[in-house]
C-alpha cells in the first residue's frame, strides 16, 4: 500500500473517520507544531493542570464523608452513593467531551467542561440535602472528568512520537498526584472550616485557573488550527488574541472547517472492539485499577498495623505520589529513546517536530519493550507487598514498597497511554475517552472491593488476586506486540481499497 493510498482514508462531511487507525503521513518538511519547545511545556503545564480537578475532587471528598452524613442525618452508605454517582459520570462524560473536542476544538470543550464545574462546587457548598448532593456532585463529575482526556489531547496535538514518553508522562500526573494530595487538603479543611469548605475551596480554585486560561490559552486542535499556524477564530481564539489582533481573522482554505455535529459517544464505544487499541484499552484499565487497589487498602491497613492517626495515614500517601512523579519523569526519558532506538534499528530517520509514517513501523513493539517490562515489575511489587504487610514490617520498608508499586504502575500506565494517542493521534480526545470509561469504572471496581476482600479472605490471598490480574495483562500486551502492526496494516489497505472503491463510484 503506498502512502497515499494510506492518507486517502475514508471520510464523510469533512470529519475524520473515528473507526480508523490513524496513519501519519510521510515526513516531510512542514513543522508538526509551530508551537517553541517553552510554549510546548506551557501548554502541557497548562493542561495537565486542568486535569488535576476530576482526580482531586474525587479524593479531596472522602475526609469529609462522615461530617457531610451526620450534618445532612444519612447513613454512610448513603453519603457512599455519592462516591459511585462521582465515578459513573467520570467515566461516562468525557465520552461526550471527547467526541466535542475533536469537532469544535479544544478551547470551547474546556469552557464547557469549567463552567458546569464552578457552577456545581458553589451549588455543593450551598446544598444540604441527600439529593441535591447526589445529583451536583454528577454535575460536578461531569465538569471535571473531560479534562482528563483533553490533557492527553492537547499533547497529541503540539508532540511528536518520538516527544510523546516525556510530555505524556506529564500530563498523567494530575490523574497519579491527586490521590495522594486531595486526602490530606480535605481533611484539613474539613477539620478546621467545615465540608463546605472543601467545595468552595475548588470552586475558588478553579476560578483562579479558569480565567488567565480564558486569555492565554491557545488551540491546539489540529483539525481547528493544523499545525498551529492556521488563525483561530471565535471561541477557538484565546482573549489575549482579541486585543492583539487589529484585523478580521478569516481560516484559509488549507484546513477545512468542520460541522459540528452533536456529540457522539458512540464513536468512543466502538474503539473498545477494534483491534489493537481495545485490547490496549483493556490492559491499561486493569493496571490502572490495581493503583487504586493498592492505595485503597493503605487506611484501614496501616490503621490496624502502625496505629497511625487520621494526618499519618495521609503522609503515608506521599511515597505513592514521589513514586509516580518519578516514574512520570525518567520512564518518560526512557520511552523516547527506545523509541529513537527502534526507529534507527528499522533505518528510518527520527524526525523531530515532523509526522512520522507509523505504517510502516512497528509502533506497538517500540512501546511495550518498556511499557510490559514494567507492568511484570509492578504484578511482582503488588505480591511482595502482600507478603510482607501481613508480616508487618517496619512502616519504611512498607513505604517503600509503595513507592516501588506506584512507579512501576504509573510506567505502564503512561506506556499505554502514548501508545493510544500514537494509534489515534487525530482523534485522541476520543480515544482517551474510552481509556478514561475503562479505567474509572474498573478503578471504581477496584475501590469497592478491595477492604471488604481483605477482611473475608485476608490480605495475603487479596493482592496475590490483584497481582494475578495484572500479570493476566501480560499476554494481552504480548498480542498486541506480535499482531498489532499486522491488525493495522490489514485495516489500512482494506480501507484504502474501500476509498479507492467510492471514488469510482
Amino acid at each position: 500500500m503506498s502512502n497515499r493510498d494510506a492518507e486517502q482514508m475514508p471520510q464523510q462531511d469533512g470529519q475524520v473517520d473515528e473507526e480508523t487507525p490513524l496513519l501519519h503521513a510521510t515526513p516531510s518538511t512542514e513543522p508538526y507544531s509551530i508551537f517553541t519547545p517553552t510554549q510546548k511545556r506551557l501548554i502541557i503545564l497548562t493542561a495537565a493542570l486542568a486535569s488535576s480537578f476530576s482526580p482531586l475532587s474525587a479524593n479531596i471528598y472522602y475526609p469529609a464523608l462522615n461530617s457531610i452524613a451526620k450534618d445532612l442525618g444519612v447513613t454512610p452508605s448513603q453519603i457512599n452513593l455519592t462516591i459511585t454517582t462521582y465515578m459513573i459520570c467520570q467515566g461516562l462524560a468525557p465520552m461526550l467531551t471527547g467526541s466535542l473536542a475533536d469537532q469544535a476544538g479544544r478551547r470551547p470543550a474546556y469552557i464547557l467542561c469549567f463552567v458546569i464545574y464552578i457552577f456545581g462546587n458553589v451549588a455543593l457548598a450551598l446544598q444540604h440535602s441527600l439529593p441535591a448532593l447526589l445529583a451536583l456532585r454528577a454535575v460536578q463529575s461531569c465538569g471535571s472528568s473531560g479534562t482528563v482526556a483533553l490533557a492527553s489531547a492537547v499533547a497529541a496535538d503540539i508532540i511528536t512520537s518520538s516527544e510523546r514518553g516525556m510530555y505524556m508522562g506529564f500530563t498523567s500526573l494530575g490523574n497519579i498526584l491527586a490521590p495522594s494530595i486531595g486526602p490530606i487538603l480535605g481533611g484539613v479543611l474539613s477539620k478546621y472550616l467545615g465540608w463546605e469548605a472543601i467545595f468552595w475551596f475548588l470552586a475558588i480554585a478553579a476560578g483562579t485557573f479558569f480565567v488567565p486560561f480564558l486569555l492565554f490559552f491557545p488551540e491546539t486542535c489540529r483539525s481547528i488550527v493544523g499545525n498551529g499556524s492556521t488563525p483561530a477564530v471565535g471561541w477557538n481564539l484565546a482573549i489575549w488574541s482579541h486585543f492583539r489582533t487589529t484585523t478580521a481573522i478569516t481560516p484559509p482554505s488549507s484546513v477545512p472547517r468542520k460541522r459540528v455535529n452533536v456529540p457522539n459517544p458512540c464513536s468512543t464505544l466502538r474503539l473498545l472492539s477494534h483491534r489493537p487499541v481495545g485490547l490496549v484499552l483493556l490492559a491499561n484499565g486493569v493496571v490502572f485499577s490495581s493503583y487504586y487497589a493498592v492505595t485503597a487498602g493503605i487506611p484501614a491497613l496501616f490503621q490496624r498495623i502502625y496505629h497511625l492517626d487520621d494526618f499519618g495515614i495521609g503522609l503515608c500517601f506521599i511515597p505513592a505520589g514521589l513514586g509516580s512523579l518519578l516514574s512520570a519523569t525518567a520512564n518518560g526519558v526512557l520511552v523516547d529513546w527506545n523509541y529513537r532506538r527502534a526507529r534507527n534499528k528499522a533505518g528510518q530517520t527520527v524526525h523531530k517536530n515532523q509526522k512520522e509514517d507509523i505504517i510502516r513501523f512497528p509502533i506497538e513493539q517500540a512501546r511495550l519493550q518498556i511499557g510490559l517490562p514494567m507492568t511484570i515489575l509492578a504484578a511482582v511489587s503488588i505480591a511482595v507487598y502482600g507478603v510482607l504487610i501481613f508480616l508487618k514490617p517496619p512502616l519504611l520498608v512498607a513505604l517503600a514498597v509503595v513507592f516501588v508499586i506506584c512507579f512501576c504502575i504509573t510506567a505502564a500506565y503512561n506506556v499505554m497511554n502514548i501508545l493510544i494517542v500514537d494509534l489515534y493521534y487525530e482523534t485522541p480526545a476520543t480515544a482517551m475517552a474510552a481509556n478514561n470509561l475503562v479505567r474509572c469504572f474498573l478503578g471504581a471496581g477496584a475501590t469497592a472491593v478491595m477492604n471488604p476482600l481483605i477482611r473475608r479472605i485476608g490480605v495475603q490471598r487479596t493482592y496475590c488476586i490483584v497481582a494475578g490480574a495484572v500479570a493476566l495483562v501480560t499476554p494481552i500486551q504480548g498480542v498486541v506486540y506480535f499482531q498489532g502492526w499486522k491488525w493495522r496494516k490489514k485495516k489500512a489497505e482494506t480501507d484504502a481499497q474501500l476509498r479507492t472503491v467510492r471514488e469510482r463510484l
